[in-house]
C-alpha cells in the first residue's frame, strides 16, 4: 500500500515531471509545481474512526500566466486538477486561486487544495 504522499506524487509526475513534495528543488526549473499534505483522522466519523483526510495543497509556479493556464486554470480542467481528480480517494477541491512566490516577483504562482480520504486500516 502506497503511502498519501508517493500517491500524490505517481498521480502528478505521471502528467507533469516537475513536481515536487514539500519543497521546490534548490535552483527550480521552471514550470513548477510543490505540493504539502496536511492529514487528520475521522474520529468521528464512525465508530473507532477508520478513515484519514488529507488537503493537499498543491503550488504552481511559472514565470507567465498562460503556462499557469494551462497547469491550473481558475476553474475546472488543465494538466494538473485532472491527475488529483482521478485519484480513487478524491473527495472534492475546496479552493483554488493566485499565490505569491516571494523568492521571484517574476514568477507568477497558483495554488489548489483538493480533500483525500483514504482508510486507516
Amino acid at each position: 500500500m502506497s503511502t498519501v504522499h508517493e500517491t500524490v506524487t505517481a498521480a502528478l509526475s505521471a502528467v507533469f515531471p516537475n513536481a515536487w513534495a514539500v519543497e521546490l528543488p534548490p535552483i527550480p526549473v521552471w514550470p513548477a509545481a510543490v505540493f504539502d499534505i496536511d492529514s487528520a483522522p475521522e474520529e468521528a466519523w464512525c465508530s473507532g474512526g477508520g478513515y484519514t483526510q488529507h488537503d493537499v495543497n498543491l503550488i504552481v509556479l511559472a514565470r507567465t500566466i498562460e503556462e499557469l493556464d494551462v497547469l491550473l486554470p481558475m476553474s475546472a480542467g488543465g494538466t494538473l486538477r485532472p491527475a488529483l481528480e482521478g485519484l480513487d480517494s478524491y473527495q472534492y477541491e475546496d479552493a483554488c486561486g493566485d499565490a505569491d512566490y516571494e523568492p521571484d516577483p517574476a514568477v507568477y504562482a497558483r495554488f489548489l487544495t483538493v480533500r483525500l480520504r483514504t482508510p486507516r486500516y
